[in-house]
């Protein structure tokens, strides 16, 4: 299936990722993202009254900003992805299929027993697993964006030959993380990336070269 359009940016996010000031003589979007942020990684529920009252705003205010929790949840989580993802991408050796694989296995055992996600779904069940994994959500259509991105541009400079259009396969592998990681949200279960990798390379294997005339 192929991915789905990227979310457009609530005022929150957008200001918190532009480097605007949290710390400001009025409450600002980026302040109430940040506050968000802190909940998120100290593994506490998201109540949006408790957060309007900490940055000191109306409930009205705070979903004008934010979008509503589903969205600044989506938001927030995927930060937290995007700084692995940037993190993979700048250390990863190798091109084509080797680059893929490696990026796509370092993704996968780093997020595999990441405590904020764990501690995310556990305060959040299954609310939280559709958080993340959502078609339409603000999360997944951003992390299957930028995994086709990968593949295309491994593509593009002649290094790789993807067996399908890259935004088939970043769904697919997006897929296959959400199935052998999340384990349908229980965090009492093992999660095994080693099985995702193993799939996850037989997804990417490039074509067999055409028999010699």
């Amino acid at each position: 299936m192929a991915a789905q359009d990227e979310p457009s940016p609530t005022p929150a996010h957008a200001q918190a990722m532009s480097g605007g000031d949290v710390v400001a003589i009025k409450p600002t979007p980026a302040a109430a993202f940040a506050r968000a942020q802190e909940l998120f990684r100290a593994g506490s529920k998201l109540d949006m009254g408790a957060l309007a009252s900490d940055v000191g705003i109306g409930r009205a205010t705070l979903y004008r900003w934010t979008g509503d929790r589903d969205k600044l949840l989506g938001d927030v989580a995927w930060v937290e992805l995007e700084a692995v993802l940037d993190h993979i991408e700048r250390t990863t050796p190798g091109t084509g299929v080797d680059y893929l694989e490696r990026g796509s296995g370092a993704f996968l055992d780093l997020i595999s027993d990441n405590p904020t996600l764990r501690a995310f779904l556990a305060a959040e069940g299954d609310f939280g697993l559709r958080v993340l994994t959502a078609p339409n959500g603000r999360l997944r259509p951003r992390l299957v964006a930028r995994i086709r991105d990968m593949i295309a541009a491994q593509a593009e400079r002649g290094t790789y030959r993807p067996p399908a259009d890259p935004a088939v396969l970043a769904d697919g592998i997006v897929a296959l993380g959400e199935r052998f990681l999340y384990h349908r949200g229980d965090p009492a279960m093992n999660p095994d990336p080693a099985t995702a990798r193993q799939t996850i390379a037989l997804l990417l294997r490039e074509p067999s070269p055409p028999p010699a005339p």
